[in-house]
Parts: structure tokens; sequence; C-alpha cells
């Protein structure tokens, strides 16, 4: 019965909240009666070919919900007992995805762009005679991130379908290196590296960024060849790094000879921020690797990611001579007044919920703990006078998801949870807000 389930890579539902609402089906209809065991974590998450953190946090999500029970020692069997689940017509709403509605991708945008291409350039759309696309792709990449607050040449920016074969790429510069994360950070990178072999050391953050008194200490003992951070908006805290803490980083980058590598994905959300100042803009010393997912944000399905490498480094990559149609589709995109417009509206849409919910936040401050007042896309916070899972349980009832704290951190507990606006709409904000406020009475 396991193979019926089908996950989607390209779904902006995340691979856990996947795998748990179609286990909590066959649950529903009956194919897994009460007291069933489900598959130890290694076992599914080979026989569907995820990561185990998938499996794992599927499991505690419908433990969350009552419909599992787990046994240390034993293993995860369904509930004799199970908590009664939204009907059908109850939506649940998704706080835990920063993926935005497809709604703001209609396929009549593919319609509009390519009949754009084939009128400008005819059979050559398909083909790139005089290697001028890859070309024009790096030069418009470029000009997308002055929009964030870099300057690169586009002989330094490579662009790529596939980031976690780059990475492997990227990682052979150091073999056997040791590569420094932040301590809450995408579990699915540190996995990812784990299993090839690298040791991943996780660094404590500040509400200015990293801990660099700590990291001093790590550096004495460990070679670092990698230190991975995100600036703008760190996720899940929230935290823009502050600019003497980068201007610090760079300066131990220097003297102990480590890459910066930066993500810069989420640095349109960083609304209480005047003006954005990307490590490697800073760096003068050649030792920042800049990367920006583009299409987790504003190209679903693509998964095209941007990087900007420092002079050293970019000669040693080889780029391709000709682009194929998918990247031909991918400047006319870039440079169309269409992204314009969808990127602004996302971004506008987002700020003007985090202005209705930042303030709630802050007069519930004896209920919650936020970590992090910076604006962004997201907030990351645990509830003061309850446990976790008690909130959690508490919101699954009010059929609100939230991406629990587990998820970012190789730790067995985490007692923050994030809550995402990305798929929030003007029905279900008011929603979201009133089952906050009802926090106060637990």
């Amino acid at each position: 019965m396991f193979c019926t389930i089908h996950l989607s890579k390209s779904d902006p539902t995340p691979l856990y909240i996947q795998l748990a609402n179609s286990l909590a089906h066959l649950i529903k209809i009956g194919e897994l009666p009460n007291h069933t065991k489900l598959p130890t974590i290694r076992t599914l998450s080979k026989k569907l070919n995820i990561n185990r953190d998938t499996v794992v946090n599927a499991y505690k999500l419908l433990e969350n919900q009552g419909l599992v029970t787990a046994y240390v020692g034993s293993g995860t069997y369904v509930s004799s007992s199970q908590v009664s689940q939204p009907s059908e017509s109850q939506e649940t709403i998704s706080c835990s995805s920063l993926f935005f509605n497809k709604s703001y991708f209609p396929p009549s945008l593919i319609n509009e762009l390519a009949n754009d291409m084939i009128a400008a350039e005819g059979w050559n759309v398909f083909s790139d005679p005089l290697y001028r696309g890859h070309t024009l792709l790096k030069q418009s990449i470029s000009e997308f991130f002055k929009s964030v607050g870099l300057l690169s040449n586009p002989s330094q920016i490579r662009y790529t379908k596939d980031f976690l074969s780059f990475l492997v790429d990227l990682l052979k510069i150091h073999p056997n290196s040791t590569i420094g994360i932040e301590a809450y950070h995408d579990l699915s990178y540190s996995s990812f590296l784990r299993s090839l072999g690298f040791k991943v050391i996780e660094l404590p953050l500040t509400q200015n960024g990293l801990d660099l008194d700590h990291l001093e200490k790590v550096l004495q003992t460990e070679h670092i060849s990698f230190i991975w951070v995100s600036t703008y908006v760190q996720n899940p805290t929230g935290i823009s790094y502050a600019l003497e803490n980068k201007k610090r980083l760079l300066e131990l980058a220097e003297h102990h000879q480590f890459y910066i590598i930066e993500d810069g994905t989420l640095s349109d959300f960083a609304y209480t921020e005047t003006s954005l100042m990307p490590l490697y803009s800073l760096d003068h010393n050649n030792h920042v690797i800049y990367i920006y997912h583009f299409s987790k944000l504003y190209l679903p399905t693509l998964q095209y990611s941007f990087i900007a490498l420092p002079p050293a480094l970019s000669k040693k990559f080889n780029e391709p001579m000709q682009s194929t149609f998918n990247e031909r589709f991918l400047q006319y995109y870039l440079d169309s007044s269409i992204f314009s417009s969808i990127r602004q509206e996302i971004i506008e849409h987002n700020y003007k919920y985090f202005k209705v919910i930042m303030p709630i936040l802050k007069e519930l401050k004896d209920t919650i703990n936020l970590y992090s007042e910076h604006g962004s896309l997201f907030f990351w916070f645990k509830p003061q006078a309850i446990s976790s899972s008690v909130m959690e349980k508490y919101l699954l009832q009010q059929h609100i998801i939230l991406a629990p704290g587990e998820l970012f951190t190789m730790k067995s507990k985490c007692s923050y949870s994030r809550l995402s606006l990305a798929h929030l709409n003007d029905t279900t904000l008011p929603l979201v807000i009133d089952a906050l406020q009802g926090m106060v009475t637990l």
C-alpha cells in the first residue's frame, strides 16, 4: 500500500507534509487499521527515495495530530483513539511553506512569453546558432542581482538547474572538508553534506548574526573550509546580520582562509532594512560565494539557482556554450515586465500581512516569545507558558500547520516553530490571527 504514495518535489507543499497527508488518508480509509506498525524511518525513506528527515518530521506531524503513537525502541503505530480530523469542507491553512501560491504563475504566463520569444527569434529560439543565449542570460542575472544589492560581473555568474550537483563541484575544491552552518538552517542541505562525508558543525546565532566569538574558538581546533550563512533574511529565525558582524566574518575568512557561502534568496523580504549590503559586495579578498535560489520564489518547477563566484573560483567552473529553450525562456522572463509585476505583487502582499501580524505578536509577548522582530516573510517563535507540542496540537485543531523547529536543527528537540505568510490570503489571515490570540487562554 505504501507504493501508492506519490510525492512531488515540484509541489510547493513540503515533502514531509505531503507524506503525512498521504499516511493520514490511508489511516482514515482503513488501509492502516488501529495498532498497525508503520515502516521504520530507514525503510520508508529508502522505499520512497526521500531523506530520512522527511519521514521523521512526517511521523512527528501525525503524532501531533493524534493519528499515531511512537514507542521508544518499538516503533510508530496507528493510534487506537485518534483526534478528530478536519472535515473535507474545512480548509487546512498551511503556514509551513515559503513557496508562493501557484496562482501567481498561471499557464498564460508561459504562452505569453513563449509567443514573444518566437515572434522575436523564430526557429532560432530552439537553437542558439550565434552562441548568444548563454551570455544574454548571465547579463540578465547580473541586472537582477543589482536589485538585491549585489554588483557582479557577468563573467563571474553561473546558473544551474541542479544546485546539489553544483555544490558537489564546489566542494571538490576542498575535499574532506569541515563546513560550518548556522545552528538553525534548512536541514536538507546539511543532511546532503553529511551524506557526502563532510563534517558539519552547527554554529550558534545571535540577534546580529553568527556568534563570532564562538566561531573563533572553533577555528582554533577545526580547519573549516566553508561557512554557510543567510545574511538576509536568515531562515528560519528572520534575523538580518548586522554590518559589523559581516565585516568581522569577512576578516575571519581572510585570516583563516575559508570561503563563505552566502544565501541571499530571501533578501526581498528584509522589510525593516533600508539598504542591502551582501557579504559579496563587501568582500575585497575573494572569499564569498553568493547563491540565490530564484525558482524557489519566482519560477516554480524550473528549479534554477543563480550563483556569483569570486574571480579566482569562476575560472575553475566550465560553462556551456549554448543555452537551452528553458534558459532562453528564463532570460526573457527576467527581462519582462511580467516578472517585475509578479515580484512586486508578492513583496507588497506579504509586507501587508507582515504589518498586520507583527503588532499582534508583540502584544502577545507574555504568551509568545518572538525570536526576532526583523521584518520578513515568516516568524520564528515559541510559546511561553505551554509546551510547543501543546501549541502545535491547539493550532492543528484550528486547521493551521506550522513548520516545527526540528526541521531546522540537528538537535532532537526544538521549542520554536516557523509561521510563514506565503500561503495566507484575506480569508485565512483573520483565522490565523484569531488562533494566535486564542493561545492566551491555554
